[in-house]
């Protein structure tokens, strides 16, 4: 793997382009949130501020670590992309999933690795990657720790574990070399192929377990001014949030899953913790809000990153251009 060069400039129309997609997204968001506003409200009042910032900020190092997951399967494709860039490409896409379908955040990759010379098909290839990961990692925790706490969960939610084998099968790079070849015959067009080495996708799958651990802690965290939290209780919140994004990333119609998640993450603490239902909706909603603000912050130190970064370039190439670079 090559470090790649200086990422290119994207022109004006494609930069207003990607303004109004990222405000599109934002005012969905928000549109999704506003007639919850009573619940959001009324979920607040019931949270500690200490623990509200605790919930936070381990829902911003979930999110962080599940960058790392994608990281290590650009990698793996020979894509180095550097560090700070890399957050810019993943977290601005990441509002991509405000918006209906869950294709979006991975087109929003796609356009944005171009920068750095990375051909679309391999963007698309990572990111469905990142998606069936995530996915399979997602089902193995719920797997091993829902039935300890709650044995009776599967009961509603079996089809999940029918993921299991498909998303295991699908996460072996030939498999994913073949998805590729037979979507360039259905589409008639060269979408290229990936060569990706299965190192890279266990270290993927090992921080995507990581990432739903800590969902799984940030969701414990959101439960401590409501409910008596043990080493049972976080471990059911563990598997519990895994079960309910799995079951909101099916409802791929929706913006990010929202209400889909909630309801099932609701229906688990509700069986499995001594709340009431009206506390249960309050840990979802409370949890929604939190992770929805992560997101906007991650993107927005994103473009603030990066204009710094370009200012940074184009004042060091002024200074060279008028001769005022520094004495050798």
């Amino acid at each position: 793997m090559t470090d790649l060069p200086t990422p290119a400039k994207p022109s004006r129309a494609k930069s207003v382009v990607r303004v109004v997609g990222l405000v599109v997204a934002l005012v969905l968001c928000v549109a999704f949130l506003v007639p919850r506003a009573g619940d959001i409200a009324d979920a607040f009042t019931r949270q500690d501020p200490w623990t509200l910032v605790a919930a936070l900020l381990t829902g911003a190092a979930a999110t962080f670590v599940t960058f790392l997951s994608w990281r290590a399967l650009m990698h793996g494709a020979g894509h180095r992309i550097p560090f700070r860039a890399a957050q810019r490409v993943f977290f601005l896409s990441q509002i991509g999933k405000y918006v209906p379908g869950s294709v979006w955040p991975i087109v929003a990759q796609a356009d944005l690795g171009r920068e750095h010379r990375v051909p679309a098909a391999q963007s698309v290839a990572v990111g469905m990657l990142t998606l069936l990961v995530s996915c399979g990692a997602g089902v193995s925790v719920a797997a091993v720790t829902v039935p300890f706490v709650q044995p009776d969960a599967f009961a509603h939610y079996w089809f999940v574990v029918l993921l299991v084998p498909v998303v295991l099968a699908a996460l072996h790079p030939a498999v994913l070399r073949f998805g590729l070849r037979l979507a360039s015959r259905v589409t008639r067009r060269d979408l290229g192929t990936i060569e990706l080495r299965t190192a890279a996708v266990v270290r993927a799958f090992g921080w995507a377990v990581l990432a739903w651990v800590v969902f799984g802690l940030h969701i414990a965290l959101v439960l401590v001014p409501l409910a008596s939290v043990d080493l049972r209780v976080t471990t059911l919140t563990v598997g519990a949030y895994a079960l309910a994004w799995l079951v909101g990333f099916l409802v791929f119609f929706l913006p990010a899953g929202l209400g889909g998640r909630e309801a099932v993450l609701t229906a688990l603490l509700a069986a499995g913790v001594p709340l009431g239902s009206s506390a249960s909706v309050s840990v979802a909603v409370t949890s929604r809000v939190l992770l929805t603000v992560v997101d906007v912050v991650f993107a927005g130190a994103a473009v603030v990153g990066e204009r710094r970064r370009r200012a940074g370039i184009d004042a060091g190439s002024a200074s060279v251009g008028s001769g005022d670079g520094p004495t050798p």
